[in-house]
């Protein structure tokens, strides 16, 4: 969607969210890509199978891997509610992927972090995600796959953005 001023530059409304058509295509967008990705880009359920484990413990895995999260951190990132976090890391502890640390300063404060088990598994999930990737469609050329790259790259600046206000 553009908008342009007479000397053919783009003007955006001061608040793109009172802008009704700015909305309106995001919220396509989203809603259509909610039912390519898990089919096409990222086979989930094929993943849950191969790796035994639920969604939500590989989300965890990959969250722990930018570095030690609270619990509290883990469900606003993933938008579960706090109680429900804890059953899911109790399972990881389990399988010896990751453990809880206290924090020195507040021992209310418990940090999940990740071990060697958990960065090994991480590992294996994504040498999954690349034979998959491998699988894609060969009409996709690397200008697609450049683009697809980028856009993923901004997906993930906005994500950024969007956890660093809340």
């Amino acid at each position: 969607m553009n908008y342009l001023n007479g000397k053919g530059g783009q003007i955006m409304p001061k608040r793109w969210t009172s802008d009704d058509t700015m909305l309106n295509c995001i919220a396509e967008d989203l809603l259509g890509m909610m039912s390519v990705f898990p089919k096409r880009l990222i086979r989930v359920d094929e993943l849950i199978r191969t790796f035994g484990m639920p969604l939500s413990h590989i989300q965890i895995l990959v969250l722990l891997s930018e570095g030690d999260l609270s619990i509290g951190q883990i469900s606003d990132r993933l938008g579960i509610a706090k109680p429900n976090i804890t059953p899911l890391v109790d399972a990881l502890d389990g399988k010896g992927y990751v453990t809880r640390l206290r924090n020195g300063q507040d021992r209310r404060i418990v940090y999940v972090h990740m071990l060697e088990a958990g960065e090994s598994c991480l590992r294996e999930i994504r040498l999954a995600v690349i034979e998959q990737i491998k699988a894609w469609p060969l009409e996709l050329g690397a200008n697609e796959a450049h683009k697809l790259d980028q856009s993923l790259k901004n997906m993930k600046e906005i994500m950024s953005i969007m956890d660093q206000r809340n």
